[in-house]
């Protein structure tokens, strides 16, 4: 397992203590940061159950938000019989971008995650930018993770709960079915590919990315239906009992149902309620699927779609399989060939994170424009903190507009004007979202709607004289005109039901996706309540007519306009087996039209209200303490390695942190072979400059076995590498700060006191080795003891794509330098170090990995590292190299064998293939060291040793001459490997032949160990770690 808080740990272990990384660690990577861009002046308000944490800009909306969480609390309390015997600590935040910045669990909250519960400390964490009625249910789905959490403890778990468990349950306690969540299901039952709930198999893959979340609400529904309200309680707490030891099988005590005839009783239920919905339209009445083909393109689904204005082409946001990312692709809106990907690659190469994200309502509202030339095309990405309006040619792929959205948060669907000249498109400001403009030449934004209601998915009229959007308004989300003059704003659709985001047909038709149904027939409100479809409409602004055009089975949205000169054709988006297609609308007849005054007219807009109230009490607000709240932050992970020597590494890691998880405490612990390494440390993670101030005491071993060096070389034949094993320990404590400029870049700056003992483990190999050493050097030891006061700054930059199995594309690269200066009588020396690596793609998961390592050290007592095996010089013995100069070179081809493999002990990780070529050396300062030559030169060979008369022990010298290119002083290999992952860790198998290009060359120098032959023989290791 990776370690939790790799960066700092990391630092901990050798970047504060001012020495050069020894060895690439096992965990060899230096992550991207994870900026903190706002400062929160956080503050507590204590309520009966919850204690809310918030900062001043939340406080107008702190009234209304307890009110939904004791709301909340009262109503799964009283569901599932239970209370909580602490009270729940609520972390609130006003926008998702400042939610993406929480600590509690960094990277968890991304887009895409609305909001999430953590079960060690039971701390939920969650953005106030929803609409009222569906923040309570957000707070309400989160709060029940934390019931979840308490009746079945998660810090006791043998087993997994199954997903379906955790989010079906909250789901349920929602109690709020949004037409996608129920498009799922219904589609699930009717399409007959329903998995087995309880072998956790089938629901969690595919596109269908929240089914376990639907499938789970709905057998919750179907347990209360069959055993009532007591049945779910009664089984949460059998699964507790099955979960953490104990118990029989949950769903025969708590239903005296075998497993099997749970899924079969569900499956029936299933069936039955989705019957009436058997005979609804399918996406192949429609006509062909437009979307790029999955087993001919790397492309699956269409999420969204936006048409050219010639009708000739759809822009689709769809599934990169290869790339694991959203692009943006042209297809013909003839037959569906992809024409051009405008997002090809990763999306860090066009200078932003990811393409945005839409929320609940991705599927109903737009997320691209075309301008009104065809020549470019509209959307919002991510970059860093904010998001950024992007205008791309569609010819060139260049990116001719980018507005950074600062003063806006969450900026999405935009709308070009029929000039060209602004962009409208609907965002958050101060907790509601607005329709707002901005103007590509000034950049000025202004807001259009400015009211409290949450807008959405604006569409300028032809004419551009008003704009229509789509707003929530008592629960629903009906459809709204501005005049763009006066700023009125009109409602013109009305009804119970919801519409989804319109397009103009003409200057006085939209076209729209509605949950309506006829209202001249009468539906059983069981039925209704199964159904709320998205169907495609239209309306006539001018008559009030409204026409439906389809009556689907899963759900059509996103629909456009294709114009082919005077005629049209309508385009959407169909969901069907799980699966998002484009098709389009041959028929000219609607199956029905109704007058819009039919569903209603303007009344009364009635704001949502919890069932309980909250007022304010003063005296319960305070601001938080610094070193308030800390405890321990759950499990304590495990880091795990083997050397190619067999030499064991574990490590773990303590940590002591605020509620927030902006201060923390942490104790590291790790150990290789017998040498043991522990460090404490205060680190601060609350501003976008990150701080730790540490102490530790740490032992690492090497090999001293460098003969000339340290000792002469004639001994060379009675030392051993196990003889020669030295020890380097450092003590003291440090300080590191990180700037990042990016989330790819940063600047590390540090300072430390440390005191330094560097030696051989047997005594008397030490004692002739310092006395060689300052011979040779003229007093001064190479094996260093004393004190230094290292300075250090580098800078790190890492856009590195990762997979599961290692690094994908991108590129990493850190360049230091230290400094320990002359105080007194402490130690002085300067080090430079670099560490430079690329990665190129090779069809969907293949890799050239390459690698360049450099480092010097100059001063009166320069640093030195050491190095090799592993990933570094594959071939070699671990740490066979050391220098006070060290140079060396990776450059590899990895591949998939095997995706994924069955074996009797499970599931294992895909099997990987290597072709790597290392080549690299180390030397110091006093050696006279060639990298490589092709120079004639005549070598005084060593072939044995003999006891002269006096009893001395000498060696028989032979010259030899030597011609050609060859390696003189450094060292290569190449070879084969292949990696898998069992229990979580990475083990590699690697065949290494080691070469110094020379077979002269090698008989000379290896001629006590066999020459050429015996040196170039394969050398087999097995070692666990992570690939560079």
């Amino acid at each position: 397992m990776r370690m939790r808080v790799p960066l700092f740990a990391a630092l901990a272990l050798v970047g504060l203590s001012g020495f050069a990384a020894a060895q690439t660690p096992f965990y060899p990577y230096y992550n991207k940061n994870n900026i903190h861009y706002d400062r929160f002046d956080w503050h507590i308000y204590a309520t009966d159950h919850f204690e809310i944490y918030y900062y001043p800009e939340l406080e107008h909306h702190l009234e209304r938000v307890t009110g939904y969480a004791e709301s909340a609390y009262q109503k799964v309390s009283s569901d599932l019989k239970h209370d909580l015997s602490f009270k729940v600590p609520l972390i609130l935040f006003k926008t998702h971008s400042e939610f993406e910045q929480q600590n509690v669990a960094p990277g968890a909250g991304q887009e895409g995650v609305g909001a999430f519960a953590e079960p060690f400390r039971d701390r939920m964490l969650l953005p106030i930018d929803d609409p009222p009625d569906r923040l309570f249910g957000l707070i309400t789905h989160e709060l029940t993770h934390i019931f979840e959490f308490d009746i079945i403890p998660q810090s006791l778990i043998r087993r997994s709960v199954p997903l379906w468990v955790n989010e079906g349950l909250s789901e349920y306690e929602r109690a709020d079915w949004t037409p996608f969540d129920l498009m799922q299901v219904r589609d699930g039952a009717v399409a007959d590919i329903i998995p087995k709930m309880t072998t956790e198999e089938g629901y969690g893959s595919g596109g269908a990315r929240f089914l376990a979340y639907n499938l789970g609400h709905a057998v919750f529904e179907f347990i209360e239906a069959k055993f009532g309200q007591e049945g779910i309680r009664q089984f949460l707490f059998s699964l507790r009992k099955s979960v953490i030891g104990g118990g029989e099988d949950a769903y025969q005590e708590a239903f005296k149902m075998s497993p099997e005839e749970f899924d079969q009783a569900f499956d029936r239920y299933l069936k039955e309620r989705f019957k009436p919905f058997r005979d609804k339209e399918r996406p192949a009445d429609y006509g062909r699927d437009l979307s790029p083909n999955p087993e001919k393109t790397r492309f699956s689904q269409a999420w969204s779609i936006a048409p050219s204005p010639s009708g000739d082409l759809l822009a689709i946001i769809t599934i990169n399989r290869k790339d694991g990312e959203l692009d943006i692709v042209l297809v013909s809106s003839k037959d569906g060939t992809v024409v051009r990907n405008l997002t090809d690659g990763f999306d860090k190469d066009y200078g932003f994170t990811n393409l945005t994200q839409m929320g609940v309502d991705g599927f109903a509202m737009p997320w691209m424009s075309w301008s009104p030339k065809g020549d470019r095309l509209a959307y919002f990405v991510r970059t860093e903190k904010e998001r950024s309006l992007i205008v791309q040619n569609v010819l060139t792929r260049k990116i001719e507009v980018r507005v950074p959205m600062k003063s806006v948060d969450e900026p999405e669907s935009p709308s070009f004007s029929p000039d060209g000249r602004l962009v409208a498109f609907s965002a958050m400001r101060g907790g509601t979202r607005d329709i707002y403009t901005v103007d590509l030449e000034s950049q000025d934004v202004v807001n259009l709607t400015l009211d409290d209601f949450f807008d959405f998915g604006p569409a300028y009229a032809p004419n551009g004289r008003f704009i229509l959007y789509n707003a929530r308004v008592s629960g629903n989300q009906k459809l709204f005109r501005l005049d763009l003059d006066t700023k009125r704003k009109t409602q013109v659709t009305f009804g119970t039901h919801d519409e989804a985001g319109a397009q103009f047909v003409d200057d006085h038709t939209i076209v729209f996706a509605s949950t309506a149904t006829d209202p001249a027939v009468a539906i059983e409100p069981e039925v209704a309540r199964n159904g709320n479809i998205f169907n495609i409409w239209t309306l006539d602004m001018n008559t009030g007519e409204l026409r439906q055009f389809t009556d689907a089975l899963g759900g059509n949205t996103s629909p456009v306009v294709l114009r082919d000169g005077s005629s049209h054709r309508i385009a959407f988006v169909s969901y069907y087996k799980g699966e998002h297609s484009i098709r389009t609308l041959e028929r000219t007849e609607p199956i029905h039209s109704v007058a819009s005054a039919d569903f209603g007219a303007p009344g009364p807009i009635i704001d949502f209200q919890p069932p309980l109230t909250h007022a304010l009490v003063s005296s319960n607000a305070r601001r938080k303490g610094a070193w308030e709240k800390m405890f321990l932050e759950g499990r304590p992970p495990v880091n795990l390695g083997v050397t190619n020597n067999g030499d064991v590494f574990g490590g773990t890691q303590i940590s002591f942190g605020d509620v927030l998880g902006d201060k923390q405490f942490n104790v590291f612990a790790a150990s290789i072979a017998q040498y043991r390494t522990l460090s404490v440390a205060y680190v601060n993670l609350g501003s976008r400059f990150q701080y730790a101030l540490t102490g530790f005491n740490s032992t690492q071993f090497f090999y001293g076995a460098l003969e000339g060096v340290f000792y002469d070389p004639s001994l060379a034949p009675l030392i051993g590498r196990d003889q020669a094993i030295a020890t380097r320990t450092v003590r003291g404590g440090s300080a590191i700060g990180l700037y990042p400029f990016n989330r790819y870049r940063r600047l590390e700056v540090s300072g430390g006191l440390v005191n330094l003992t560097e030696g051989y483990n047997d005594p008397y190999l030490q004692a002739y080795s310092e006395a060689y050493q300052q011979e040779l050097t003229g007093g001064q030891s190479l094996l260093r003891s004393g004190t230094l006061v290292p300075l250090g700054v580098a800078f790190v930059s890492e856009t590195t794509v990762f997979r599961e199995f290692g690094p994908l594309a991108g590129s990493t690269m850190r360049l230091a330098y230290d400094i320990a200066p002359k105080i007194g009588s402490t130690l002085s020396r300067q080090s430079f170090d670099g560490d430079v690596r690329y990665y190129q793609r090779l069809a969907s998961t293949g890799v050239l990995a390459l690698r360049l390592r450099g480092f010097k050290s100059i001063g009166d007592y320069p640093d030195y590292i050491y190095f090799g095996g592993n990933s570094e010089m594959r071939g070699y013995d671990y740490l066979q190299f050391l220098g006070q100069n060290v140079v060396f070179t990776n450059a590899e081809l990895r591949f998939p064998i095997i995706e994924a493999a069955l074996t009797p002990i499970g599931v294992i990780g895909g099997i990987r293939g290597v072709f790597f070529a290392n080549m690299g050396a180390g030397w110091f300062n006093s050696q006279d060291f060639k990298f490589w030559t092709s120079d004639r030169e005549s070598a005084s060979v060593t072939t044995g040793y003999t006891r002269a008369a006096s009893g001395e022990i000498v060696p028989v010298i032979e010259q030899r001459t030597i011609d050609g290119f060859r390696l003189r002083d450094a060292r290569a290999s190449y070879g084969i490997g292949l990696e898998t992952f069992a229990l979580g860790f990475p083990i590699h198998f690697d065949w290494a032949w080691r070469t110094l290009f020379n077979t002269q060359w090698e008989d000379a120098l290896f001629v006590d160990q066999g020459g050429s032959t015996d040196f170039r023989k394969p050398r087999f290791s097995i070692w666990i770690g992570y690939d560079f």
